[in-house]
C-alpha cells in the first residue's frame, strides 16, 4: 500500500466525509486489478513492490525537478521503510513494471469517472468535448529516435525524438476521458480513432481530422455522439436542403481509395454546413448536428471556441505540472510511454481534486487557478508523512477552506488574441551593394 493509501486507511473512520473524496480518486483495488490483469504482480518480496513502482511514476509527474531516487524516499515506498540498496533500484523497478499497467489504470479511472454526472455541463442537451493531439520530447537516445522518431522537414530531422499523443477532453472541467499515444510516424487520426467516446457528446475537432471514415465510426459508436469543426475551404459537397442563406445540409463523396480500405463506407455522406460571421470574418463549420431548429447556427460557432481549452490543458500539463521542462525524464522507449501515463494520471488527479474545491466555493472548474491549486496540493502530500498521518485531515481541511485564494476572476469575453502569422528571418543575411 502506498504511503497515501496508508495515510487514508489510518484516518479514514475519523474523517469518512473528506477522505473519502479523496481516497475515491484511485481505488486500491484497481492498482490490485490492474497488476493483475497485466501479469505484473510482485510475486517475490521486494523492496520496491509493483504497487509502489505505481505511485512512483505517478510521483516522478506530481515532484518533476526530484530525481528518481529521491522520490522514492520522499513518498516512503519502499517496504518496511527499508533504504533503497542503490538509487538505480527505482529505475529496475520501473523496468519490471513496463507501461501496460499504468495505461490500464488511466482507463479504469476514466471509465470510473466517466460515468458520474457531477463533473459535466450540458451545452444544448449534450456534454462538450474536445480532441487534438499533442507532442512530447524525450531524451535524445539512440534507442528512443529509433522506436519514436521525431518530426521532419526539408532541412532533416528534429533535434529530439518525440511521442505523439491524442487526448480526448471535457472542456468545461479539463478532465481527461481517455487518451491514446504512439510514435511519430502514427498520424492523429490513427490514434485518435481507438478513443472512447460517451454518449451524449459534441466534440470538437480540428480540420485535420476530416475524414469520412473516422467521423462516421466517431457518430456509430453510440447513442448522439455528435462532432463539429470548421469547415475546409475547398469542400466538395451539394446542397440537399437549404435552412437558410448560410444554413444546409449537404452531401458529400466519400474517396474511392477510403472505399477500398474500407467497403462498408457509402458513396456519399451527409452533414450540416453552416456559415456565420465571427470578428468580422465569416467562418465556415461542418457538424453533424443537421437539426437547425434545435441547434442553432450561431451557438454552434460559439461552442466550436471552446475547442481551444484542450490547449490550454496541454499549457497546463507541459508548464505547470513538468515545469516547462524541454524533454521527458525516460531514456528508453517503453519507459518513456510508462512516465507519459504517469503525467496523465497525475494530471487527471490533479483536476479531479480541484474541481473538489471548485464545488466547495460554488465557483466553475475552471476558475481555479491551475498552477498555484496543484502547487498547493503537491506541497500536501509532500509534507504529510507517515508519523503524522492524524494531520491530514487537518491539512485536507484546511486546504479546501483556502481554496477561494485559488480562485480566478471571470474570464473577459471581448478580449481576443487572434493569431498572427510573423515574418521569418532570413537564413542569410541581404548581400550588400558592391561599390564602384
Amino acid at each position: 500500500m502506498s504511503w497515501l493509501q496508508n495515510d487514508l486507511s489510518q484516518t479514514l473512520q475519523s474523517t469518512p466525509e473528506r477522505l473519502d473524496q479523496l481516497s475515491s480518486l484511485i481505488d486500491p483495488q484497481w492498482i490490485t486489478q490492474v497488476l493483475s490483469t497485466t501479469g505484473k504482480a510482485s510475486i517475490r518480496r521486494r523492496k520496491l513492490p509493483a504497487e509502489h513502482v505505481i505511485w512512483l511514476v505517478i510521483g516522478l509527474a506530481l515532484f518533476r525537478n526530484q530525481p528518481i531516487w529521491d522520490v522514492a524516499r520522499q513518498l516512503q515506498l519502499t517496504l518496511h521503510n527499508q533504504p533503497l540498496s542503490v538509487p538505480s533500484a527505482a529505475v529496475a523497478g520501473r523496468q519490471r513494471l513496463g507501461e501496460e499497467p499504468l495505461a490500464h489504470l488511466f482507463r479504469l479511472l476514466c471509465q470510473g469517472w466517466t460515468a458520474c454526472e457531477c463533473v459535466c455541463q450540458r451545452v444544448l442537451g449534450l456534454r462538450l468535448l474536445a480532441v487534438d493531439g499533442v507532442v512530447w520530447a524525450t531524451p535524445d537516445t539512440p534507442d528512443n529516435r529509433l522506436a519514436l522518431g521525431s518530426s521532419s522537414n526539408q532541412h532533416g530531422s528534429g533535434g529530439w525524438p518525440q511521442i505523439r499523443a491524442v487526448c480526448l477532453m471535457d472542456t468545461y472541467s479539463h478532465e481527461l476521458l481517455d487518451a491514446r499515444m504512439g510514435a511519430m510516424s502514427q498520424g492523429e487520426l490513427t490514434l485518435a480513432a481507438d478513443l472512447q467516446n460517451i454518449d451524449q457528446s459534441l466534440t470538437v475537432f480540428d480540420r485535420a481530422y476530416f475524414s469520412a471514415a473516422f467521423l462516421l465510426n466517431w457518430r456509430s459508436q453510440g447513442q448522439d455522439r455528435h462532432w463539429l469543426m470548421r469547415a475546409k475551404d475547398n469542400l466538395r459537397h451539394e446542397v440537399i436542403v437549404q435552412h437558410d442563406e448560410h444554413d444546409c445540409l449537404v452531401s458529400m463523396p466519400v474517396s474511392p481509395t477510403a472505399r477500398k480500405i474500407d467497403p462498408q463506407l457509402p458513396s456519399h455522406w451527409q452533414a450540416r454546413l453552416i456559415e456565420v460571421q465571427l470578428g468580422g470574418r465569416k467562418r465556415r463549420f461542418i457538424t453533424s448536428l443537421t437539426d437547425a431548429s434545435r441547434y442553432p447556427a450561431k451557438e454552434l460557432a460559439k461552442l466550436y471556441m471552446q475547442r481551444w481549452e484542450i490547449e490550454l490543458g496541454f499549457r497546463e500539463i507541459k508548464h505547470s505540472l513538468q515545469s516547462s521542462q524541454w524533454t521527458l525524464r525516460s531514456k528508453q522507449p517503453q519507459l518513456v510511454r510508462q512516465e507519459l501515463w504517469g503525467v496523465l494520471i497525475a494530471y487527471t488527479l490533479l483536476r479531479r481534486l480541484m474541481r473538489q474545491m471548485a464545488a466547495h466555493v460554488k465557483v466553475e472548474p475552471l476558475r481555479m487557478g491551475f498552477h498555484v491549486a496543484s502547487m498547493a496540493i503537491i506541497d500536501l502530500l509532500r509534507f504529510a508523512p507517515l508519523e503524522s498521518a492524524g494531520t491530514l485531515p487537518k491539512r485536507l481541511q484546511l486546504l479546501f477552506d483556502q481554496a477561494h485564494l485559488f480562485v480566478l476572476p471571470p474570464r473577459r469575453s471581448e478580449r481576443s488574441y487572434p493569431r498572427v502569422v510573423k515574418t521569418k528571418a532570413a537564413k542569410y543575411p541581404a548581400k550588400m551593394p558592391v561599390s564602384s
